[in-house]
């Protein structure tokens, strides 16, 4: 089975499980407010309700948020900084190589795991730092990422569809009047406490809890947040945080209720075959390509496939990419299964989709067109599979849909068993599907 290595755990729970409790928590605070301002008002004898205010419980799940994302943020810190220390194939960050450590623990590093040295030593050198205001968090990803601050949060103003000093004005804004609550009792100048609805309060928690999914949608989506953040049109954040694995089996079935499956190549020859399981993704190439996190449709994801290609490029190649990128975003949907060729073990893998696509900063271009997978099986002999099914999984593209002869049935029977039991039917042909057929010999050939 592949394990997602980067996927770390605090008190039994991931880093993104304890962060959307702390968040939790937070929310449940303000419907505890609500629920107190009901009572006030209510005829009933329920003792001196004027000492208790509701907006107390709006400050104090205000702040609980702020401190969620400042936690979040140290832990996520440590695990990507020692996977990096770890990594000789990574590139060390400017901040993070600039570290000097203590003479007595380098001495350490001759005769105990490196990695648990230096996780001692991170932990350390961050303890004191916090991560809350816009500097702040803008120095704890320049720890794990190679890019500058300005481009940090360009980019996380490009995933929030927020311009990037109007994201910094904004978290700053929030601490600051977290930093008023704890130490100055929200007094204002007038020695007055600054009043706080509950819309206010939850306006703050869901615009930390969309930050903290932008930052680890744009630099730790390795740490097993699959996540995607949106604006609507009010111009208020949301965002929904996928589950960051689907059980293997529902029911007694491998993969969603109707759903598909899809072949997708870890680039030219299965190149990141081994990557894309190690980190429980699945990983296309087509590096010429910018982000498609806003290309929400396929017109969209042609208009950037154009603008990324050279300006000679034929209309062919730019067709060809269009129709595999935008399948890769917008087609393939949770739930569905994916199968992964491992070309040098003359294996298959296969897996289940978990979240939305999202785009990776990286210093290999091969590893930025993502989706998270919980892979079940990575070790199912080609051997196992019948031929018909063999050749669709020969397919000249990266990626494709498999739906000739009961193709996603046979997929999921395969992740059960590991044996392929045919076609539960000889003439069995899914739909014809306009959009997906393409014929091999008219295709560019599968992208790096």
């Amino acid at each position: 089975m592949a394990h997602n290595h980067l996927e770390q755990t605090y008190l039994g729970q991931s880093h993104q499980e304890q962060f959307e409790k702390n968040i939790d928590y937070a929310q449940a605070l303000i419907v505890g407010g609500r629920a107190l301002e009901g009572l006030r008002s209510a005829a009933g004898n329920f003792g001196d309700l004027t000492a208790a205010h509701p907006e107390d419980l709006y400050r104090a799940a205000w702040t609980q948020a702020v401190s969620a994302l400042d936690h979040w943020l140290h832990l996520e810190v440590v695990e990507h900084a020692v996977a990096i220390v770890t990594d000789p194939t990574r590139p060390r960050p400017l901040k993070l190589n600039k570290l000097q450590m203590p003479f007595d623990m380098a001495e350490r590093l001759s005769g105990e795991a490196r990695g648990e040295v230096f996780r001692e030593f991170i932990n350390e050198q961050i303890r004191r730092d916090t991560y809350q205001r816009s500097g702040g968090i803008k120095e704890a990803i320049r720890l794990v990422t190679t890019l500058n601050g300005d481009e940090i949060w360009r980019r996380v103003g490009t995933t929030l569809g927020v311009p990037a000093a109007q994201v910094q004005a904004r978290q700053d804004a929030i601490v600051d009047r977290r930093n008023r609550i704890a130490h100055q009792a929200d007094l204002g100048p007038d020695g007055r406490r600054s009043p706080m609805s509950a819309d206010e309060a939850d306006e703050a928690v869901a615009w930390v809890k969309a930050l903290a999914t932008a930052l680890a949608q744009r630099f730790l989506p390795l740490a097993g947040m699959p996540v995607r953040a949106t604006a609507a049109a009010t111009g208020k954040v949301e965002a929904s945080v996928a589950a960051s694995a689907v059980t293997a089996q529902r029911a007694g079935r491998v993969g969603r209720q109707g759903g598909h499956a899809w072949l997708v190549r870890a680039g030219r020859g299965g190149i990141d075959a081994d990557w894309a399981l190690k980190n429980g993704v699945a990983v296309v190439g087509f590096h010429e390509i910018a982000d498609l996190s806003a290309a929400d449709d396929r017109d969209k994801v042609a208009r950037q496939v154009r603008s990324s290609l050279p300006a000679d490029a034929k209309e062919g190649r730019i067709e060809n990419f269009s129709r595999q990128l935008w399948a890769f975003r917008g087609r393939i949907e949770v739930g569905d299964l994916v199968v992964l060729p491992v070309v040098k073990r003359q294996q298959i893998a296969i897996g289940e989709i978990t979240s939305d696509y999202f785009f990776r900063e990286d210093s290999n271009v091969r590893h930025r067109h993502l989706r998270h997978v919980n892979w079940i099986r990575d070790d199912i002999p080609r051997s196992s599979v019948r031929q018909d099914l063999l050749n669709t999984l020969g397919a000249f593209m990266t990626v494709c849909k498999i739906h000739e002869n009961d193709g996603a049935w046979r997929i999921a029977r395969l992740a059960e068993n590991g044996e392929d039991p045919g076609p539960r039917s000889e003439a069995i042909r899914a739909p014809e599907d306009a959009e997906e057929e393409t014929d091999p010999g008219k295709v560019a050939a599968e992208e790096e």
